[in-house]
């Protein structure tokens, strides 16, 4: 197409946004978000996902009854922990008089706060970070690039440079005694699902197993709603939690951390010799529980394997009842249900269970005796709390995590292992780049990591290790000036049956030479070119698995011995090397960057010439793009990397496409973002809609060039009986449209 430039390329570096995902919207996920929003200093995008349209309530703050309170008072639930009044001063601007700093709010309001403050955060975000609410069901993360994709029940996916889970506590599963039980029968319920107790006789026994928080719930729903049978509430201990009182004095830390013994044993005789001191003095247990909060971290990570195991098998009950209490008014109802014998708790191990036609026959073993109890009751509710083994997790994103190795569940069956920063250890105990946690999922690395107080600073400091290590992004204001002689050596070369086009790309003054997309009929006429500028093959590189045309690379390997270079990911055996999202190949003073661009096929990369000359492939062609309908393709992630990885290029930066049907060589970034039918105005929604429709013929050839290229062009024997076949079926078709499959 063009002779060799004469004009160099004066350019500009300018910050290109990155893609930050986080999966799960309740408080962790809204508050990184947050941070993210009002601290961003380069461009930036922010994906949040959850499954609830509602972003910040998660399951706890989503709860629809009007009892449910906060187990913390409101003067200490500050989204922030450098603004400790927030929530104060957010619940006097709402005319909220009768919450004081003691007084425990109601849940709901709780989580309409954290709304309200991710709302803000928003407002206040700079003009170059953009921020998207996404309500989808993640199920697997795949590593690409120096990111990930992430994708969705829907079959859709997204990719990005950083991703955060934030998912939260998962429901935990029966007890193995009565787990043959079918969960989705009416009378067996999981209380992480609010309708565990609608359609309920108010007259109906109900059994809930377990005596922690969930059990306060459940209890304080079916309170709310007037039930009046009777209500069995069974666990090994049959504990409940303590209540807090109005007012605790403050209490001197007495443990030093440095000095600590170095076994529970001990550690407990210290703590129960400082109860009985501070009792002699008036000082209530609670105070000298409280003043272990700043050390709990600490005093856990202290503890050998072995004595944290044993702390889980035998004190962790105890812990609980005594650390997370719950709202007085909330004790009261309790203590009331308790006197006038409605709620009956058991210390017992669950024996059996049978359905009945009524409900279910259950068997119960009382605690330290021989002593059976039969029960009958019309609803069962499981109230053991959240599953924090992830090698029992049985949730699609979970397990595919672990199927590739990239987490490591904790040894102590809590939690997953993580690095201080929050980034989580693969199989091998490596820290990842890209990959970060917080929350009950650090639970077996900092035990104390469920509360607001934990959350909020682990929200705060995540935030901050992700804008501290984003990938460094820039794209090119392009300048140029006269008389300067270039080293790009620039060739534009069609191939008419394929309407392919192949790129040379050189290096004037070193005489190497690369090319993008080679065709396998038009292999002579590339030697060709090469022999008359004197130059030395090095690299022949694919932006993709083509479907229309067999490559020209293996073939031109065995004639110049240069090397083949495909995406990663693009499933091609034989190649010499594999070039992920934002690498560098220099080509003497050329410079070659990749960019990562699937969706038109699951393995796809678009190349930046010097920052000026992108040749895109099939992903963005001029006023059109590449199908999705095969190969892997997927619509949404097309538009995607269009909208958010080319479209944000100089506009000034050239466009050379794989293909084009219509005579045209060569477009720009801003022509294309304003004038290409196929994005410009279009939302994500209403670009795979129209994706979802073109019903488009297969390419031709694309029996024989798709395993072919997946071989890096080797020739395969063919089929002569399906080719007689295929050529019968295709005869009668206009080969415009075969050639024009694309757009």
């Amino acid at each position: 197409m063009n002779t060799q430039l004469n004009q160099s390329i004066r350019k500009t570096n300018i910050p290109l946004p990155s893609t930050i995902i986080i999966i799960g919207g309740g408080f962790s996920g809204s508050m990184v978000a947050a941070h993210l929003l009002q601290k961003a200093k380069t461009p930036m995008i922010i994906k949040l996902i959850d499954r609830s349209p509602e972003p910040g309530k998660g399951i706890a703050y989503a709860t629809p009854i009007k009892s449910h309170l906060l187990n913390v008072s409101a003067g200490k639930m500050s989204a922030y922990a450098d603004q400790p009044d927030h929530f104060m001063e957010w619940l006097q601007q709402q005319n909220h008089p009768e919450i004081q700093s003691r007084s425990f709010a109601p849940r709901r309001l709780y989580g309409e706060y954290i709304q309200t403050t991710l709302e803000q955060a928003l407002k206040q975000a700079p003009p170059y970070v953009h921020f998207e609410k996404i309500t989808a069901e993640v199920v697997a993360i795949q590593p690409l690039g120096k990111g990930a994709v992430v994708s969705f029940e829907s079959d859709e996916h997204l990719y990005g440079d950083k991703i955060v889970l934030a998912t939260g506590n998962f429901p935990s599963n029966l007890p193995p005694s009565i787990s043959h039980l079918v969960k989705s029968d009416r009378s067996v319920k999981q209380a992480w699902y609010w309708e565990a107790t609608t359609n309920l006789d108010p007259e109906a026994s109900v059994l809930v197993i377990g005596t922690g928080l969930t059990m306060v719930d459940m209890i304080v729903a079916l309170h709310e709603q007037g039930h009046r049978g009777p209500i069995y509430a069974v666990s090994r201990h049959g504990l409940l939690p303590q209540r807090h009182q109005a007012a605790i004095s403050s209490y001197q830390r007495f443990i030093d951390v440095e000095n600590a013994p170095q076994t529970i044993g001990r550690l407990l005789r210290q703590v129960r010799l400082e109860v009985k001191a501070a009792a002699s003095m008036g000082v209530d247990w609670r105070a000298v529980i409280d003043s272990l909060r700043p050390v709990t971290q600490q005093l856990w990570q202290h503890l050998s394997l072995e004595e944290q195991k044993r702390f889980l098998r035998h004190l962790k009950c105890y812990w609980d009842i005594h650390r997370h209490r719950i709202a007085p008014e909330i004790a009261d109802i309790l203590e009331s249900l308790v006197q006038r014998g409605q709620l009956q708790v058991y210390a017992a191990r669950l024996e059996n269970a049978s359905l009945t036609e009524s409900g279910l026959e259950v068997t119960l073993r009382q605690r330290g005796t021989e002593i059976i109890t039969h029960l009958s009751v019309g609803r069962l509710i499981n109230c053991t709390g959240a599953n924090g083994n992830y090698r029992t997790i049985s949730h699609p994103l979970i397990s595919s995590l672990q199927i590739l190795g990239l987490l490591r569940p904790s040894a102590i069956g809590l939690g997953i292992d993580t690095a201080n920063n929050g980034a989580i250890l693969d199989a091998k105990g490596n820290p990842s780049s890209w990959l970060y946690t917080l929350g009950t999922s650090r639970a077996g690395n900092l035990w104390e990591s469920i509360a607001v107080p934990e959350l909020r600073k682990q929200a705060q400091d995540l935030a901050q290790e992700i804008l501290q290590t984003l990938p460094l992004k820039t794209g090119f204001k392009v300048f140029v000036e006269e008389q300067k002689q270039n080293t790009l050596i620039w060739r534009q070369l069609f191939d008419k049956e394929s309407s392919t086009y192949t790129y040379l790309i050189a290096d004037a003054h070193l005489k190497i030479a690369a090319l993008v997309d080679p065709v396998l009929e038009q292999v002579e006429r590339d030697l060709q070119i090469l022999r008359e500028l004197g130059l030395t093959l090095r690299y022949c590189l694919e932006t993709h698995v083509h479907a229309d045309h067999i490559t020209g690379a293996a073939k031109l390997r065995t004639l110049t011995e240069c090397e083949i270079i495909v995406p990663q990911n693009a499933g091609v055996m034989g190649a010499d090397r594999f070039m992920a999202d934002d690498e560098l190949l220099l080509l003497g003073e050329v410079e070659i960057r990749t960019i990562a661009t699937p969706g038109h096929t699951n393995g796809h990369n678009a190349y930046l010439i010097n920052g000026t000359h992108l040749l895109s492939g099939d992903s963005l062609l001029i006023r059109g793009c590449g199908r999705t309908d095969f190969q892997n393709g997927d619509a949404g992630l097309l538009y995607d990397v269009v909208t958010e990885r080319l479209f944000t290029l100089a506009d000034e930066t050239f466009v050379y496409p794989g293909h084009d049907y219509q005579g045209r060589t060569v477009s720009t970034i801003g022509e294309e973002k304003r004038c290409n039918p196929r994005f410009a105005g279009r939302s994500r929604t209403q670009f795979r809609e129209l994706m979802a429709n073109l019903n488009l013929p297969y390419p031709k050839r694309m029996k024989e060039a798709v395993p072919s290229n997946e071989l890096c062009g080797a020739l395969l024997e063919p089929d002569l009986d399906q080719s007689a076949a295929d050529t019968s079926t295709t005869s009668s078709v206009d080969p415009l449209v075969f050639c024009g499959m694309y757009i």
